[in-house]
């Protein structure tokens, strides 16, 4: 039984640490050309940052700044807690205990990306562009970044309690997708940000949660709780 299942469990941490590494790669990537050292991606930003907002229109604008505003770290970060109170099984300590770590490892990243912001200092796109108001620098995205680490939390989350209707795990992934996408969008199109910024705040957002759950799966208890055997695996 033990030499089957160390294997097992190399494999369920090499996974996401796999995942988390090539992210991180293409981060850094992004970060040599946000720091202008190699701009190699000056050329990409400028023809789709002018191209979005020559073809911009009232109508879009206002969708794009009322769907951007519930990814701010303010919105997201509570988001997390309660849903991870309402979405853990057993007491309410053991609620309250999980909902602490599953946020503080996306308020964790959060904090981290305002370091990154400040330590890279890369400019946002003219002001004449904006077309809502925003602060701060441009690398990586903080609406993206806090959007991918809130949204696949809370999908990791909803997937455990879904381990055996598989129809429903995946739509709740699909749904995360496409939110994080839609909000990568939505600060690109509002002049904000450049391309690569959400780009490589999707890469920044990817390589921290996998990361995380390759630790929480390297943990003794293998990334299960002992007291519910019947818990789906990550």
């Amino acid at each position: 039984m033990h030499e089957t299942a160390e294997p097992e469990t190399g494999g369920r941490v090499l996974a996401p640490a796999v995942v988390a590494g090539v992210a991180t790669l293409v981060f850094l990537l992004l970060t040599v050309s946000a720091t202008g050292t190699l701009p190699w991606t000056k050329g990409f930003d400028l023809a789709v940052h002018s191209w979005l907002v020559a073809h911009r229109c009232a109508a879009v604008v206002s969708f794009a700044a009322t769907l951007t505003s519930t990814a701010s770290s303010a919105f997201a970060v509570p988001a997390v807690f309660l849903a991870a109170i309402a979405l853990t099984r057993g007491s309410l300590g053991a609620r309250l205990a999980r909902a602490a770590l599953v946020t503080g490892v996306v308020g964790l990243g959060v904090l981290c990306r305002y370091g990154l912001c400040a330590l890279i200092a890369r400019p946002r796109p003219p002001e004449a562009d904006w077309a809502v108001t925003a602060s701060g620098q441009s690398f990586p995205s903080g609406h993206t970044s806090d959007a991918i680490m809130a949204a696949g939390m809370l999908a990791w989350l909803a997937a455990q309690r879904l381990h055996d209707r598989p129809v429903l795990r995946a739509t709740v992934w699909i749904v995360a997708g496409t939110y994080v996408a839609a909000i990568a969008w939505t600060r690109v199109y509002l002049g904000v940000h450049w391309p690569t910024d959400v780009i490589g705040s999707i890469a920044f957002g990817t390589a921290w949660l996998c990361g995380a759950l390759a630790v929480h799966r390297a943990l003794p208890s293998g990334g299960r709780s002992s007291a519910k055997p019947t818990t789906a695996p990550d």
